[in-house]
């Protein structure tokens, strides 16, 4: 529900995500006082404020099984994480959003209170945790070619001034879990609110046709073919450094990630993974696109000045076993 400001509360904990960058700007000055953890997202855009970069928490999701706040101040859209939907049965654990969209992003009324953005200049709070919440880093260096280890190649190769647009599904959680602190001037976005796979090419390119600088889409393979009409638009945009990464990796992975689907019969899962063997390549060619295929890091270096799809294939066996590992990091 829509709330009265608070003007006495005490938040131990700051969760946040789909931030435009203006919106960034407003909010970076309450937090830095507040002085309490940050677990951004990279939409949040906070990382663009060096005064907040000492209350960052990384590691997504895993650093959060540590917490035991409170009371949470939620800032933007609605995270993506696991925690903020079981918080939906954690009524002891107040929740107050500031956002653009008029709902909190819990089903649950009890303890929970949403604001317009603009009325967090006048909230009047302070910050005080009783938690130790630290950071968590996988080994992305024994898992090199894993597709979560290829989302740290990428954030690593963009350069000073990039636009980046986040695809739904398995990509934006995959980057949140690499996510280090980026190039200067690097901004983040994404269609986050029912979530879906339809469109990303079509919104990216959208965002990219005000932009002098790079502008880059990291996407799932599905993704990609949901929206394979969407180049049309391109030889008319006056911007031409377009890096288009389609994360190949056979389907849709982020099933494998659900317990109650492993131990289906093979052929149903095939089915439901939407499983194929298909390239890219023609896809650039029937919209006239530069294309590579890249098989390692130092393939998103020397890029051309020119509008470029990029396929990557992460390994299988090196991505099964990072989250064997990463699992195993956590217990």
């Amino acid at each position: 529900m829509r709330g009265h400001v608070t003007t006495d509360t005490s938040f131990d904990l700051v969760l946040a995500a789909g931030l435009h960058p203006d919106d960034a700007a407003l909010v970076a000055p309450v937090l830095a006082k507040l002085g309490v953890p940050i677990v951004a997202e990279a939409t949040a855009n906070l990382h663009l404020f060096p005064e907040l970069h000492s209350l960052f928490v990384y590691g997504g999701e895993q650093a959060l099984k540590a917490c035991h706040s409170k009371n949470i101040l939620r800032l933007g859209a609605v995270p993506s994480w696991r925690f903020w939907r079981d918080l939906e049965n954690k009524p002891e654990v107040a929740v107050t959003n500031y956002s653009r969209a008029p709902f909190a992003g819990l089903a649950r009324k009890e303890n929970v209170t949403t604001h317009p953005l603009e009325a967090l200049s006048e909230l009047k709070a302070h910050g005080e945790s009783s938690f130790d919440l630290k950071a968590i880093s996988p080994n992305f260096d024994a898992f090199p070619l894993s597709e979560p280890a290829w989302m740290r190649h990428l954030l690593q190769a963009l350069p000073t001034g990039s636009r980046v647009f986040l695809g739904n599904s398995l990509p934006i959680r995959e980057w949140n879990l690499a996510m280090q602190l980026p190039a200067e001037d690097v901004h983040f976005y994404a269609n986050r609110g029912a979530n879906g796979i339809d469109g990303l090419i079509s919104t990216f390119l959208g965002i990219a046709a005000s932009h002098a600088g790079e502008s880059w889409l990291i996407l799932g393979d599905l993704s990609a073919l949901y929206d394979l009409a969407a180049p049309w638009i391109i030889e008319q945009m006056e911007s031409r450094k377009l890096r288009i990464v389609i994360i190949n990796n056979g389907g849709w992975k982020i099933f494998s990630h659900v317990a109650s689907l492993r131990d289906l019969p093979e052929p149903a899962r095939e089915v439901i993974e939407n499983r194929h063997a298909m390239s890219f390549e023609p896809f650039a060619k029937l919209w006239g696109l530069d294309y590579r295929l890249v098989s390692d890091p130092q393939g998103l270096s020397g890029l051309p000045d020119a509008p470029t799809i990029l396929e990557v294939l992460p390994d299988p066996a090196q991505t099964e076993a990072f989250w064997i590992a990463w699992q195993g990091q956590q217990s």
